[in-house]
């Protein structure tokens, strides 16, 4: 018997003993349900992580206006403030997902973005590194759990050939936000008052935060069927529509099947790929008003010039998620996005743009089009592939945990010393992509392999799907 059959997500000996015929949701109230949701959900996560991109991404535009000289930063001190961030941004991703399934992300959700507001308008106080690093490790704290728990939130409501586009959709509010800070940015940073300018820009910010937090509190359903959101034809349509989809699963909490992931090489395939695109994605977020002032010595400018890149890389991602639901390719979508990106960072490291600024400047978008996409695609991806709803929750935090825990290796890497073009970081993180294309290759042919054999016949189910037989795996 050779590996696949021996796998432990598949059952190739068992016989279910009396398929189960699954009840199919009428298709117009399945339309109308999918209507509401994306008037509903959609808009209350999108607005969410908005905040979440927008007091993440602000000390990148502080650094921009004299952020380290006024508080007195030395060195790579600024290096040493993003390393200890993503200490617990990269590992507390899984008890923050336990949580979010223990208790409902629609209130897990809303009380850590009230946290991360309420340190980012108070992070305008801190006046030399000690304050700075402790606000920023509070900040990382509260913030690594809503993207795994946002993720497994639309889980609960969307299927597995609808929730790519609907993840890059809310996603592309980071892109919004990072250009929407640059705005804010642009015009703090002209401005002639008491505070310091970046003073203005996290108080703002911050307070944004916090309105916004009470509201998705109060708006955000809890699911379906608990509310008043939807009608009782709507809610029958919902459970039909996710029990084909999932393993039948009781309303207690269970640890075994909670922890179960951890030891699962399936897991940990996923969370590789997350560890390799995770580098590139943490260089854009925190450094792209550094890269793109290599084109501009004006700091003012250097914001502004943000915001072409990170709007058009939002569009780009939504296309790409788009195209990846209607085929049902997750793999070849996420390698072809990711290879523009790995060309724009080696470009961008080893060609000389001192007097070809325009090409600079194009490099920069071609980094923003490819290394964001694979964190959509990869989560939605993992999420289709994986059918106990506590192991999908799990899974996903440990991949948000490894692809946030991936930004100590490029906050490592961008030293003042190789200032101003950073070649070694631009070129370890077109490195990392490729790494990440070489493994989404590999799940790829791996699950073709496993489609195949349950195609043929040599294998009838995948385990914990018996009752959907016809259940394949999306490559």
């Amino acid at each position: 018997m050779n590996d696949l059959d021996k796998s432990s997500i598949i059952s190739d000996r068992a016989t279910p003993a009396t398929p189960v015929l699954l009840e199919s949701p009428d298709p117009e109230t399945s339309k109308r349900l999918v209507r509401k949701l994306d008037f509903i959900v959609l808009p209350l996560l999108a607005i969410i992580y908005f905040t979440h991109s927008l007091d993440r991404a602000n000390l990148g535009n502080a650094k921009t206006n004299d952020f380290e000289k006024d508080i007195g930063l030395k060195d790579n001190q600024y290096s040493l403030i993003l390393i200890l961030f993503y200490i617990p941004y990269g590992t507390l991703n899984i008890p923050a997902t336990i949580l979010a399934k223990r208790f409902s992300p629609a209130i897990v959700i809303p009380c850590l973005m009230f946290c991360w507001g309420t340190i980012a308008a108070v992070t305008a106080a801190v006046h030399n590194f000690g304050g700075i690093l402790a606000a920023r490790i509070c900040l990382g704290v509260v913030e690594a759990g809503f993207f795994p728990s946002a993720i497994f939130y639309l889980t609960l409501f969307y299927t597995r050939t609808e929730i790519a586009k609907r993840i890059s959709l809310f996603y592309m509010m980071g892109f919004v936000a990072n250009a929407f800070s640059g705005l804010i940015a642009y015009s703090v940073f002209q401005w002639h008052r008491k505070l310091y300018n970046w003073q203005y820009l996290f108080i703002i910010e911050g307070c944004i935060t916090l309105f916004l937090a009470v509201l998705s509190f109060i708006l955000l359903p809890r699911s379906v069927e608990k509310s008043n959101y939807f009608t009782p034809a709507e809610k029958q349509c919902s459970k039909l529509r996710l029990q084909a989809e999932s393993e039948m699963e009781g309303e207690n909490f269970s640890w075994s099947a909670t922890l179960k992931p951890l030891i699962d090489w399936h897991s940990w395939m996923y969370g590789f790929m997350a560890l390799c695109y995770g580098c590139a994605a943490a260089s854009i977020s925190n450094f792209l008003p550094t890269i793109v002032k290599r084109i501009t010595v004006d700091t003012v400018k250097a914001n502004l010039y943000t915001v072409a890149p990170n709007l058009s890389g939002g569009v780009f991602i939504v296309l790409i998620c788009w195209l990846s639901d209607k085929t049902q390719q997750r793999s070849l979508c996420a390698i072809g996005a990711v290879a523009i990106s790995m060309i724009g960072f080696i470009c961008l490291g080893t060609v000389d743009i001192t007097h070809k600024t325009g090409l600079g400047y194009f490099l920069t978008f071609l980094l923003t089009f490819g290394s964001f996409t694979p964190a959509v695609l990869v989560p939605a991806w993992l999420s289709s592939n994986t059918v106990s709803m506590s192991g999908r929750a799990t899974t996903l935090g440990l991949v948000s945990g490894l692809q946030n825990i991936a930004g100590i290796i490029s906050s490592k890497s961008f030293r003042s010393q190789d200032a101003p073009i950073y070649a070694p970081a631009l070129i370890i993180s077109g490195c990392f992509e490729g790494a990440m294309c070489i493994a989404a290759a590999f799940a790829y042919i791996y699950y073709r392999t496993i489609n195949r054999r349950l195609d043929s016949g040599k294998m009838q189910y995948v385990r914990g799907m018996e009752q959907n037989p016809d259940f394949r795996y999306v490559l």
